[in-house]
């Protein structure tokens, strides 16, 4: 009698993993052991916070785990309810969604986030994007006889034909946002306390099992899912603000940024981003070693950043109404928020005389819920309700944004109200 030995990895957020059968036949790939040598949080780790050594690999084994435990308790839901179309719906995806659930960030960049403008740059493809060409060339031929591909990519991109199904992995209230919250706070040493399966049973999923192209994932209708789904975005807006737009950390990531936008023209820096052999051989320390021997003025950026010696923040302030006159097409721009942030930063070195980089301008979007519906239909507007409508705390939570200066230490002669001039002028003009 022959049995298959389980595959079980502790971990400290989510508890016991079991590794699906294909993933302990595919997890020594180069594509998946990449994600080993990736920060979660990138520069973080070496700069504000160096508990933060955990990987892109932790938090994916964590999002897979959780993935296949929400559907879990949805089927169970479904079925208790009646609707089992929607139960066998999400029974007959299951693996995809586990799937997708472990391979949506298959495709990261080195340092996390941190390089996100330059590859989309350079690729012409978000990360999302280019997991779905790792994915379908660089995952063994086996892969497929476990799970389709194709929906495995549609989910991780959002457009799987169902929503309801994108949705556990990339939504308002996803399984990946709830993994990388609780993930990084740990690591980072904040002891938020926070029961995740209550948070999880507060899922439902809302529509006619009859139009299933109209179900989304939703919360039930109950104080105690409201008050759980509260203390959580509570704590996602507090992560933004208190670690993921932490200032240092974010000069360093954007002296980064620039140090590769700066070489972008390099047959080595396109061959690392363009060439997908390369790509998923690009981790960390790798970028790191590439940028040191391009040039010397790449490498002193480089040597900055590990010796910290960083940019200082010369202007801050607020982008609203009150402090620029801002046009419908600057709003516009701010979708592309990247974009507009870099036009900017050309614009005020061309203008102030300095050469490319020695200031960076970055925009700082601090984030606010999207749209998280209700299981209570509300019949004046053929939709359902949402929770920042029947939450005071979560209808408080508002995007802000700041425009922020930060120069290059060896401009001794540069000041702020110069710099907010010259940034004012740019910002009012487009």
């Amino acid at each position: 009698m022959s049995s298959t030995k389980r595959y079980l990895i502790p971990d400290p957020i989510v508890g016991t993993i079991e590794l699906p059968t294909w993933l302990v036949k595919m997890k020594d790939e180069d594509a998946i052991r990449r994600m080993f040598f990736i920060r979660q949080l990138g520069l973080k780790a070496y700069i504000d916070y160096p508990g933060a050594i955990h990987t892109r690999y932790s938090h994916s084994l964590g999002t897979m785990h959780l993935s296949g435990k929400l559907t879990d308790l949805l089927i169970k839901k479904m079925t208790d309810k009646g609707n089992r179309v929607i139960a066998e719906n999400l029974y007959t995806n299951r693996d995809e969604i586990i799937a997708a659930g472990f391979l949506h960030d298959i495709a990261h960049g080195p340092f996390s986030h941190c390089v996100d403008y330059p590859l989309k740059l350079l690729n012409d493809l978000t990360h999302e994007e280019l997991a779905s060409k790792v994915i379908t060339e660089y995952l063994p031929d086996d892969f497929g006889n476990w799970v389709d591909r194709q929906q495995v990519i549609k989910i991780i991109k959002g457009k799987h034909d169902y929503p309801f199904i994108s949705q556990i992995i990339d939504g308002p209230i996803d399984v990946d946002k709830l993994d990388y919250l609780l993930r990084d706070a740990y690591h980072v040493g904040l002891k938020y306390s926070f029961d995740l399966d209550h948070f999880l049973d507060s899922h439902t999923i809302l529509g006619n099992q009859d139009e299933l192209v109209t179900c989304k994932l939703g919360l039930e209708n109950k104080l105690q899912s409201i008050v759980a789904n509260e203390i959580f975005l509570v704590m996602w807006k507090g992560m933004y603000d208190l670690v993921y737009h932490i200032k240092d950390s974010r000069i360093a990531e954007k002296m980064l940024e620039k140090a590769i936008l700066k070489n972008k023209d390099d047959e080595k820096i396109i061959r690392s981003f363009q060439n997908i052999d390369q790509f998923i051989q690009l981790e960390d320390d790798k970028l790191f070693n590439i940028l040191s021997e391009l040039n010397e003025e790449t490498n002193i950026i480089i040597k900055k950043i590990k010796k910290n010696e960083l940019y200082r923040s010369i202007l801050t302030r607020d982008l609203d109404s009150k402090i620029f006159e801002i046009s419908p097409t600057f709003l516009n721009k701010l979708e592309n928020i990247n974009d507009l942030s870099e036009n900017i930063t050309n614009k005020v070195n061309e203008k102030m005389g300095y050469s490319p980089y020695s200031c960076i301008c970055d925009i700082v979007v601090s984030k606010a819920p999207k749209d998280i519906h209700l299981d209570e239909f509300d019949d004046e507007t053929g939709e359902y309700k949402l929770l920042r409508d029947k939450s005071n705390v979560v209808g408080a939570l508002k995007s802000e944004k700041q425009i922020l200066v930060y120069s290059d230490p060896t401009l001794n002669n540069i000041s702020e109200e110069d710099i907010f001039n010259v940034v004012k002028e740019i910002v009012e003009g487009i």
